[in-house]
């Protein structure tokens, strides 16, 4: 049971770090494109 608890936090923090690396690298594209 502790084996899935672990599984899903490592899941969800996973997502999240993805999410926010996608989202970094859209605003650096942007940045670099002067749209804003």
């Amino acid at each position: 049971m502790g084996g899935e608890i672990l599984n899903a936090a490592l899941l969800s923090f996973g997502l999240i770090f993805v999410g926010w690396g996608l989202g970094a690298l859209l605003l650096k594209i942007q940045g670099t494109e002067g749209i804003s």
